[in-house]
């Protein structure tokens, strides 16, 4: 049998394409979502696939992260890999949005990939080996406009990886990041329009409108999420696996450019993209 793998965050998008890809390269996997009454689209991929998950309810939000984890642990056994990839993505101003949506953020994409980690650690470290996957994201790397609060988010993800992976690899726990680009998810056409909801005459409203529009239609254009959930499942069996990841062209290209553009230069480009005006 194949070592048995947690993902989060399976309902649909990247966590579904992993939770399908992982079992078809022969893992064990036990897909988690917050509200299993939308786990149709998930057994419809595994049946064509050919391919089988056990689903379970797993809220990252929630205060009884550990005592879930610990009862998954007795009903599966000690799970080898974990993909941390529940996230949510509000679009919208900084300034415009509310505590509630900022907080909102943090307490999924951050708090909650920490303490589904934390409670898995104990087995991993028993057993001298685990693979933690953290799906970030390109906006781990760089910050675009209206996306402040969860690029503020994947940002932390990326240092909090950076720093487990040298804190667990003597336990033989490897730590990876998965740096996706723009695909075809929900995480862009549902949450970024809720952010959206601005008011139309506010300070913010010309950008809001140039970028929403950009965002949504390189969405439209973009590509499924299943090369990423391949990405995933090739590093969970890989033996020595890269800490990063980056996945498609436009999170690789921005990468590069950023790493080897001067500030001033890689900024212009950015302003002339979103057609930004410079005040001073």
């Amino acid at each position: 049998m194949g070592n048995l793998v947690l993902i989060t965050g399976t309902s649909s998008g990247i966590g579904l394409s992993a939770a399908v890809e992982c079992a078809a390269a022969g893992f064990r996997v036990v897909a988690t979502m917050r509200d299993v009454d939308r786990r149709k689209a998930l057994d419809e991929a595994t049946k064509a696939r050919g391919v089988s998950v056990s689903v379970e309810q797993l809220d990252v939000t929630a205060g009884h992260v550990v005592p879930k984890i610990r009862e998954l642990v007795l009903k599966y056994g000690p799970f080898y890999g974990l993909v941390n990839n529940a996230g949510l993505a509000i679009g919208g101003a900084f300034e415009e949005q509310s505590e509630a949506d900022v907080r909102e953020q943090f307490e999924t994409n951050v708090f909650g990939l920490m303490a589904v980690t934390r409670a898995v650690l104990p087995t991993m470290r028993a057993a001298k080996r685990g693979r933690i996957i953290n799906v970030s994201s390109i906006s781990g790397r760089v910050g675009l406009p209206l996306v402040s609060t969860y690029a503020a988010t994947k940002h932390a993800v990326e240092g909090l990886s950076e720093s487990l992976r040298w804190e667990l690899e003597g336990f033989g726990i490897d730590v990876c990041l998965v740096e996706p680009g723009t695909f075809k998810t929900p995480i862009f056409f549902e949450h970024l329009r809720r952010g959206a909801a601005v008011p139309t005459s506010g300070p913010y409203s010309a950008l809001t409108e140039m970028v929403e529009k950009l965002f949504l239609e390189e969405a439209e254009k973009a590509s499924e999420p299943d090369s990423v959930g391949r990405a995933i499942a090739g590093l969970l069996g890989q033996e020595s696996p890269r800490f990063r990841t980056v996945i498609g062209t436009d999170a690789r290209t921005l990468v590069t450019l950023r790493r080897m553009v001067p500030d001033r230069l890689f900024a212009s480009g950015i302003r002339r993209l979103l057609n930004l005006p410079r005040l001073r």
